[in-house]
């Protein structure tokens, strides 16, 4: 019987231990630096304002990215790459443009198994913003 209790009581305190970590954003990449949802972005590039492409050698061609930042804030991403493999470099190109805006930055989190794909937009996405902030477009 007190090992029975034993393995209640361990297993409540189990499961409570993984409700915490889950409620508080522990494990994995999480967090993204604060900002309460629905607040304004930090202009993460001073007060430069513009739309640049920038280009580089994906896995099967070139990729491009369209960048645009309003105010010191990058509102809006077009990534390309005609020559990519759909199922291979097109989530690629599909899921960038979202976690370039959310990170304010033109790193982000590569795709497994399109790690080619995944570099030659961050470099075509930071070309753009380099573009932009440097003032040469």
């Amino acid at each position: 019987m007190k090992v029975r209790i034993s393995l209640v009581v361990l297993c409540v305190l189990l499961a409570m231990t993984v409700v915490a970590c889950a409620s508080s954003g522990g494990g994995g990449g999480g967090g993204g630096g604060g900002g309460g949802g629905g607040a304004a972005k930090a202009a993460a590039f001073g007060d430069a304002n513009g739309t640049a492409t920038g280009t580089a050698n994906g896995f099967a061609g070139e990729v491009t990215a369209t960048v645009t930042i309003v105010d010191g804030v990058i509102t809006e991403v077009v990534c390309t790459g005609d020559a990519e493999t759909p199922t291979i470099g097109g989530p690629v190109l599909a899921r960038a443009p979202a976690q370039i805006i959310k990170y304010q930055s033109a790193q982000f989190d590569a795709i497994s198994g399109a790690t080619v794909t995944s570099e030659a937009v961050a470099e075509a996405a930071q070309a753009a913003i380099d573009e932009i902030v440097g003032g040469g477009h």
